[in-house]
């Protein structure tokens, strides 16, 4: 048996520190930690696994707990007052990738190295829901795995599985692991298959350009051993640019690739298409996932369990009892007249995929998507010029003030102003508003005045966005 430990996680209450505190206990260790205002899913997840931590950042708090190594989460910089006790105090500290390499990659025991075989899926998009997909295949189909994503899976109401199998199932993240560790978490995961679903400009504050961003994915494949496995998405140019650098077998997906979708129909139900290998079918998958780039994931994720030796009807039949991740255009309530859906959409393709997939499934409702400038790209204009092409999907677009605004140059700041501005110029009826209650009452106005019209509102958003989706519905009803 591995010896148990104690782990104090500072920055517990985000979603993928929340499922490694999971894991962490499930594996037998004990664990608590700290954090600033943990609300929803995180704070729901912490007391199911009766799992203790601390609401305020005090130096006291990690002192007291007297824990045998510290976890720091990315989101923690050199102030934070429990940092400061750690490295003052010489305690062990880690960051969570590295964690997650040591723990439960590695699997060290008492007597013995125990690697697991990880399969990491990438990408700057699609990354949560497709290591979703394959880790809930894998458990369906009895393979044991263990898993970590940064969501959470509807079908297990957690992100994480603690399994016996051969496999790991990690979400590889490109951002940087911690205040003192600026590499990619994925380059910390020891690939044995690697999916990188996508690449397209993004975390502007670590990789200005897109070739910045490419470079990191370049040495991600690197570490794919010959004889694993690499996956890549073919109707992706970044993606499949990687090509060249890779060491391993390769596989496609997309079209023309090693794995294909043809006769894709989408409506209320979701989507359901004919997977084919080569110019032979497989068969017809059906899945309650929304839009096509979700087609894309489950042909990534339908790869990747081919590889581990599941069959085509295994992989099918699972795909049909996937309830998809909580936040990834998941519709939070509804009701004759409405629905209204929390998603995690922050970049150009990620809001142009959601809004897309919206009117796909819902072609004869009104659709409205409220939108909170909230990551470290979109509250920069970085992206300014591509947004109103990603939002024409809606007929209605509500734009919040960017978060924390003042904390970005005037130079650099990006202009809800201007984003609406555009978009009336393209059709599309648009509002620049402060915030999330400014929203709600110009949106309860209307709705009121035009309720002849079933309506589909999407909140888009990642993070809290002031409570707005409780504040909504309870405004609506």
């Amino acid at each position: 048996m591995a010896k148990t430990k104690k782990y104090y996680l500072l920055g517990i209450g985000g979603i993928a520190m929340v499922n490694l505190a999971g894991l962490l206990k499930e594996k037998g260790h004990i664990v608590s930690g700290s954090d600033l205002g943990v609300f929803g899913p995180s704070a729901l997840i912490l007391k199911n696994l009766k799992i203790p931590y601390f609401n305020s950042y005090k130096a006291s708090n990690v002192k007291s707990y007297k824990p045998d190594a510290v976890v720091i989460g990315n989101a923690i910089s050199r102030g934070n007052e429990e940092l400061e006790w750690v490295l003052e105090s010489g305690t062990v500290y880690k960051s969570m990738p590295e964690t997650i390499r040591e723990e439960l990659v590695q699997g060290r025991t008492s007597t013995r190295l125990s690697s697991k075989k990880a399969i990491v899926v990438t990408g700057t998009s699609g990354k949560t829901t497709t290591a979703a997909l394959i880790s809930w295949i894998l458990h369906r189909n009895k393979l044991a795995p263990t898993a970590l994503v940064g969501g959470i899976i509807k079908n297990l109401d957690a992100g994480f599985l603690y399994g016996k199998g051969d496999y790991i199932v990690l979400e590889g993240d490109e951002y940087n692991s911690s205040f003192y560790d600026s590499c990619p978490k994925f380059l910390h995961y020891q690939p044995y298959i690697g999916i990188v679903n996508n690449i397209e400009q993004d975390h502007v504050d670590i990789y200005p350009t897109v070739d910045d961003i490419i470079k990191a994915f370049r040495k991600f494949i690197k570490l794919i051993p010959r004889n694993g496995r690499l996956i890549l998405n073919k109707e992706n140019a970044n993606a499949f640019g990687l090509k060249p650098f890779a060491q391993s077998e390769i596989d496609t997906f997309g079209k023309n690739g090693n794995l294909s979708a043809k006769n894709i129909k989408y409506d209320e139900n979701g989507i359901s298409f004919e997977v084919y290998a080569e110019k032979k079918t497989l068969g017809r998958v059906s899945s309650p996932l929304l839009g096509r780039h979700n087609a894309e994931n489950i042909l990534a994720a339908t790869l990747a369990c081919l590889r581990v030796g599941l069959t085509f009807a295994q992989i099918a039949k699972a795909l049909e009892k996937f309830h998809g991740v909580k936040r990834r255009l998941e519709i939070i309530h509804q009701n004759s007249k409405m629905k209204i859906i929390d998603d995690f959409a922050h970049n150009p393709e990620k809001v142009a995929a959601s809004l897309s997939a919206l009117k796909m499934h819902f072609p004869k409702s009104r659709l409205i998507a409220i939108f909170e400038p909230r990551t470290a790209s979109s509250r920069r204009k970085v992206f300014q010029s591509k947004y109103p092409d990603s939002f024409k999907p809606a007929d209605t677009v509500y734009i919040a003030e960017p978060f924390k605004k003042e904390l970005i140059s005037a130079q650099e700041v990006f202009s809800s102003n201007k984003l609406a501005e555009d978009l009336k110029k393209r059709g599309v009826e648009a509002h620049a508003l402060k915030g999330a209650d400014e929203i709600i009452t110009h949106l309860s106005t209307a709705i009121k005045q035009k309720n002849n019209k079933h309506t589909i509102i999407s909140v888009m958003t990642s993070g809290e966005f002031d409570n707005i989706h409780q504040k909504l519905i309870k405004s609506l009803n």
